[in-house]
């Protein structure tokens, strides 16, 4: 098992999204929210992911996808 520590950073059109129940409802890891800030003009959330890593990696790619910058804080 590994563990990342990620900063999401979510345009304004997807403050209302309900990401984080997705995230988990698709994969099979646990996310810890370390800190968040939202706003009507920004939003990113700081989240320790722990897990298989192909996992974690493959849901980099859909966090993208779904137009969330993803930022490497630790391994």
């Amino acid at each position: 098992m590994s563990s990342q520590s990620v900063r999401l950073v979510f345009p304004p059109n997807l403050h209302d999204e309900p990401i984080i129940n997705r995230l988990l409802r698709q994969y099979s890891f646990t996310v810890n929210i370390l800190r968040a800030n939202v706003t009507a003009e920004q939003g990113w959330m700081d989240i320790q992911i722990s897990g298989k890593t192909a996992e974690i990696e493959s849901s980099f790619s859909w966090l993208r996808d779904q137009g969330i910058e993803v930022i490497l804080l630790s391994n």
